[in-house]
């Protein structure tokens, strides 16, 4: 299943659209996409959450792009 990247948790989209499912993209163990969809896999994509990190593996930005 999916797992939740941890060190992100509390920097995720506070006000998200409703969704029912999401994908992860990672980058070793750094997670640099989310992708949020409402109907399933092949449903509507509602929100990306994309981040970038340092050389230490901290988060540097998250982007949020809505369609």
């Amino acid at each position: 299943g999916d797992r939740e990247p941890r060190p992100l948790a509390p920097l995720l989209a506070e006000n998200k659209p409703a969704y029912d499912y999401r994908s992860f993209t990672w980058t070793g163990t750094n997670c640099t996409q989310i992708v949020y969809k409402q109907g399933g896999a092949s449903g509507t994509t509602v929100l990306t959450e994309n981040f970038t990190y340092d050389g230490s593996g901290n988060v540097l930005t998250q982007t949020l792009t809505y369609p």
